[in-house]
């Protein structure tokens, strides 16, 4: 008769590795505590991101926490692109780990619908939204087309591709010595006067004016082509 012995050693360890098996705390558990908590901060202001948490060491064996699970970041920044984060038991057995995450977050941006060369003045017609993952946009981004209407480009930009602010150049409107409308307002009082510009001006920029007139230089802002004005 073959003896139980072995059988019942087999028994005893596997009964004790379930044991075991219970009492270490759940690495998925602990990823879905920071998944839980970086979603609950990002939805306070953003509708469109998401939340990747990496992948936890698969060795590692932590003690089950008898309280909550603590989470906080290891930096107080903005929570976009890679974020380190730092999870804390406070139970009877405490511990502390380290892990990562990645934050994207969603917005539609400027692209360009069809390729331009440099130089070319951008018009409604060549420009779209795109929905694009911001925190990858590291030279920034544009979000009201109507902000980049008239511009002129920097140099050649490909279709689709997402358009930020150091790819336009300034616009100017009004050159140094161009004869130009001075328009002063004051309620329903609009007086208008001739002058000249005595520097460049993009729009909505303050530049000096000479009044030709009164011969007198005055700071007049840039309104389009040929016009400043003057607020009192």
């Amino acid at each position: 008769m073959k003896s139980k012995f072995p059988l019942r050693l087999w028994l005893i360890w596997m009964l004790h590795a379930s044991m075991a098996e219970a009492e270490t705390q759940s690495l998925a558990e602990i990823q879905q505590t920071i998944r839980t908590y970086l979603v609950s901060i990002l939805q306070r202001e953003y509708r469109d991101f998401d939340v990747a948490v990496a992948p936890l060491d698969p060795r590692l064996k932590l003690p089950r926490c008898s309280k909550a699970l603590s989470v906080s970041q290891m930096r107080k920044t903005v929570l976009l692109g890679d974020v380190s984060l730092k999870v804390r038991c406070e139970g009877e057995h405490s511990w502390t780990i380290y892990a990562k995450a990645h934050v994207s977050l969603f917005r539609k941006v400027v692209v360009l619908a069809h390729p331009l060369p440099k130089g070319a003045r951008l018009t409604p017609d060549v420009v779209t939204l795109k929905r694009f993952d911001v925190s990858a946009l590291r030279q920034g981004y544009i979000e009201r087309p109507e902000t980049v209407i008239g511009r002129l480009l920097k140099r050649r930009v490909a279709e689709g591709y997402v358009l930020t602010p150091n790819l336009l150049m300034a616009d100017k409107v009004i050159h140094k010595g161009d004869a130009v409308m001075i328009r002063a307002l004051a309620g329903a009082l609009d007086v208008r006067m001739g002058g000249h510009a005595l520097m460049d001006g993009e729009m909505g920029q303050r530049i000096r004016v000479l009044n030709d007139r009164t011969r007198r230089v005055i700071e007049a802002v840039v309104h389009g082509p040929s016009e400043v004005r003057v607020l009192f």
